[in-house]
């Protein structure tokens, strides 16, 4: 009997990271290239900055999702 479940699909994180990772590198090669170490420099510096204010910005809204979630489940509690 078909009951309609959809079951759990593979996870491709680790394949995507990799292809990422090459196509980067790939693209910083080709633009060491073509301007020079300096550009290619700056795009990785300009890259790691951005990446370090997106998971900051992440973890923050991951932790004020907790705390919401904390304060519900303590609102339930006192409840009942």
């Amino acid at each position: 009997m078909d009951d309609h479940r959809m079951g759990r699909v593979e996870d491709y994180t680790a394949a995507f990271l990799g292809m990422f990772y090459l196509l980067l590198v790939s693209g910083l090669v080709l633009v060491w290239g073509i301007w020079g170490y300096a550009v290619a420099l700056v795009i990785c510096a300009v890259l790691h900055w951005a990446i370090l204010r997106l998971g900051a910005r992440r973890a923050a809204a991951e932790a004020e999702w907790e705390a919401r979630v904390a304060r519900s489940l303590a609102r339930a509690r006192q409840r009942g």
